[in-house]
């Protein structure tokens, strides 16, 4: 049975839902117009004048709590988005997000109720953004009293007044929560994609591309993301531990949204038109590494490209390193050339050099004869 799509991915709206959505614009847009109107200019009920009064009486002393609500979820959705960046949407949708959410969202209700106790004179402006940044802040400050000249940050040789101690303690909460929540997620859409890409070829290959084609990477990154990749592919480590491992490699960096899409290229075709071709590429794999030693990969790959980005990136590979065995270089190299020339070029690269002649033996020669 072909597995689902995972339950990571959002789903779609239904049409009672856009239909929801649109009904709510609509009122709170004829709200505003009613609220701007003027009513005393043109002839309308006696009615609406006064409760045009009212509604705008109310507006002023719910808009300052609509404020500092609206900055607190934000600072909120915030932390959860640089928390979790590669699942931000699923993340917002955990349930203890939400009360993360609402706990700030009380918090700044309650510093703003006692500041409009304890000021009253302040503009309403100004309390708004004073509370709604002001406070964020502070509950997640730690204040240095006084400390040891030229002592480290944070060492015992200080007098501290931790402020957001409790929070701190609340947001580890929330944190594990979610990621805990997240986790069965992330299983079923490694588990799928392992059912879908079940040779390390395939998903060495996904990988890879997946993290040279993110845009937001400095080179650093880039290098160190690529070189935890190669070190999954070490022919003496277990392989359901480097298949499992590129697959959460490619769900880190390409995050649900593209697993899905991967998922929904593999489900185009069937599984059994592909599996002849995943069987040839893992026998390729094998043969090169068995067969070739690290100089005999660099010259195979000269006599199958004439790419010079090719031709460095297995020169710099298959380079003395003391860091690493002989037989996790020549695993990358052999996973990189099915990826950048692909089975077919080197399949008939390696059927060239079992046809070429022996040195010793010309191809012109005569058979010797007893």
């Amino acid at each position: 049975m072909a597995p689902s799509i995972p339950a990571s991915s959002p789903p779609k709206m239904s049409f009672m839902t856009r239909l929801g959505i649109v009904l709510l614009a609509v009122v709170v847009v004829v709200g505003c117009l009613f609220l701007i109107f003027p009513s005393d200019r043109v002839m309308t009920p006696d009615w609406v004048p006064a409760f045009q009064s009212e509604l705008r009486a109310a507006l002023t002393i719910v808009s300052p709590y609509l404020g500092v609500a609206l900055l607190s979820m934000v600072v909120a959705i915030a932390e959860l988005a640089s928390t979790f960046p590669t699942y931000p949407r699923e993340a917002l949708r955990t349930r203890w997000a939400r009360i993360l959410i609402l706990v700030n969202v009380g918090a700044a209700f309650l510093a703003l109720i006692i500041a409009r106790v304890t000021m009253p004179a302040t503009n309403p402006v100004l309390l708004v953004i004073g509370v709604g940044v002001g406070f964020q802040a502070i509950i997640r400050t730690r204040f240095v009293l006084a400390k040891a000249m030229g002592g480290p940050e944070g060492s015992d040789n200080e007098v501290s007044l931790n402020l957001g101690w409790l929070y701190e303690q609340f947001q580890h909460l929330c944190r594990t929560q979610i990621d805990l929540e997240l986790m069965k997620n992330r299983r079923t859409a490694v588990t799928q994609l392992l059912q879908y890409y079940p040779t390390i070829a395939e998903l060495y290959d996904i990988a890879y591309y997946t993290i040279i084609a993110r845009a937001t990477l400095t080179p650093e990154e880039e290098r160190a993301r690529v070189e935890q990749l190669q070190s999954l592919i070490d022919p003496k480590a277990p392989e359901q531990f480097a298949r499992n491992s590129m697959a959460m490699t490619i769900l880190e960096n390409g995050g649900p949204a593209y697993v899905e899409m991967l998922l929904n290229q593999a489900m185009g075709g069937p599984a059994e038109a592909a599996a002849p071709r995943r069987a040839n590429q893992e026998e390729v794999v094998w043969q090169l590494i068995n067969n070739y030693s690290l100089t005999g990969l660099v010259e195979l790959t000269r006599s199958l490209t004439d790419d010079a980005k090719v031709l460095d990136w297995v020169s710099q590979a298959a380079a003395a390193n003391e860091n690493t065995v002989e037989a996790n270089q020549k695993a990358a190299i052999a996973y990189f050339l099915v990826q950048q020339v692909g089975l077919p070029g080197i399949q008939q690269g390696l059927q060239g050099e079992a046809e070429r002649p022996l040195p010793d033996q010309p191809e012109d020669a005569a058979p010797v004869e007893g």
